[in-house]
């Protein structure tokens, strides 16, 4: 599906948004905002790219002489310029406000800038070159609209699913067999790169990355156990789960720009009463999110929902901050299912559900989903094993040293 056509409308819808503001001229510069406005991505953005929507004036994205091959191929921006100096490549100079300012010039203007992610040397750097009348914040209004995803990206998101379903699945097979954290991880990560080159070969499974470094690669596995699920997000060990363990594997994964992620807590052998109390507590509270889970239900719903059933089961010292939220470009994208969150599920929304509990002393439960709400309700768009997962698992190292 081509995404050219969904690139326009969003610029409409934007420009619709500028027009009721009365800003003449946004500046973007954040990488997933860029690409949601142009479907480009640098990958490395040690030269950042921008994106330049003016009321007047045809959409411009602004990119480093170095980028600008990339850019014409793969963007959905005709109108491409370049700063910076790389080869035979004429610039309109060699800053990118410098060019921002030669596209521009020193008109009179009010400004829209993303101030929820711009430095404050950017913005000095925009007030004294381009000296505009007054600058807003931009980023709520683009927030709001990314929250409501088009088909395009929805099936990018589907992709994305089948994905990390794999990976989660082949990382618990590993596990079952003995494997440690990170061997069952790196087997899963296989799993999901084959899955990529023989079902999806013409997806870019590119990130974004930041100012000094860049993500090539989107497809990552990695999995916790007891204490170490409080870490949340951390590198696996070469640690053999054993028998009364809990152990949480987790794949996220883009392809085409968007996001999908899968976790699953694993139940090893026999758990003592506390973590059954607060494992079969997670699957009740997810349990409570699924039945309202549909349009016109607000996100501080869901999260009540969750945090009663955990209240009920002693677990009120140690409630979730959220159970849930948004994905698209990025893996934690506005909103959050949050208490004091009334916005209301619309159609086309797309985020996780995953209520969850942690402690270091003890560990952790969560079961994490990739969810789109429909017309009527909701479809799962990871479809892995969603309730109770118990294996029994050797130690492969035995084995190995005979």
């Amino acid at each position: 599906m081509d995404c050219k056509k969904y690139i326009d409308e969003r610029i409409g819808r934007l420009k619709n948004i500028m027009s009721e503001k009365g800003i003449d001229t946004v500046i973007l510069k954040k990488p997933e905002n860029v690409f949601y406005f142009s479907n480009f991505n640098p990958v490395l953005n040690s030269h950042p790219a921008v994106m330049i929507i003016s009321l007047d004036e045809e959409p411009c994205l602004l990119v480093h002489s170095i980028r600008y091959v990339h850019a014409c191929e793969e963007g959905k921006i005709k109108n491409v310029k370049i700063y910076g100096k790389w080869g035979a490549n004429v610039p309109l100079a060699i800053h990118p406000v410098d060019a921002v300012r030669t596209l521009l010039g020193k008109r009179n203007r009010k400004l829209g800038l993303e101030l929820d992610y711009c430095s404050a040397g950017f913005c000095s750097e925009v007030d004294d070159k381009l000296c505009p009348d007054e600058v807003v914040s931009i980023s709520s209004e683009i927030n709001m609209m990314k929250i409501i995803k088009d088909p395009y990206e929805i099936g990018c998101i589907r992709r994305s699913a089948a994905l990390v379903d794999k990976g989660v699945e082949v990382t618990i097979d590993y596990l079952k067999q003995g494997y440690s954290e990170a061997e069952a991880c790196t087997q899963g990560q296989y799993a999901m790169r084959r899955m990529w080159h023989e079902k999806f070969p013409e997806a870019e499974v590119c990130g974004f990355g930041t100012s000094e470094g860049g993500m090539i690669d989107s497809l990552h596995v990695w999995c916790l156990s007891n204490g170490h699920i409080a870490y949340g997000c951390d590198c696996p060990r070469h640690y053999h789960p054993q028998p009364g363990d809990l152990t949480l594997p987790m794949a996220w994964a883009k392809t085409d720009g968007y996001h999908a992620e899968n976790e699953r807590t694993v139940i090893v052998g026999e758990l003592d009463s506390y973590k059954q109390n607060a494992y079969d507590g997670m699957l009740k509270a997810r349990e409570s999110i699924f039945r309202i889970l549909k349009p016109g239900v607000t996100f501080e719903e869901l999260y009540l929902a969750a945090a009663k059933v955990y209240s009920e089961r002693g677990f009120d010292s140690i409630l979730p901050g959220r159970v849930g939220h948004g994905v698209g470009c990025s893996a934690h994208e506005f909103p959050s299912l949050e208490r004091g969150n009334l916005l209301r599920l619309q159609p086309g929304m797309v985020m996780t559900v995953e209520p969850g509990l942690m402690d270091k002393t003890w560990g952790g439960v969560r079961h994490s989903d990739t969810v789109l709400i429909t017309e009527d309700g909701c479809e799962l768009l990871t479809r892995f094993d969603t309730g109770a997962i118990v294996i029994e698992c050797g130690d492969l190292r035995a084995e190995r040293a005979d």
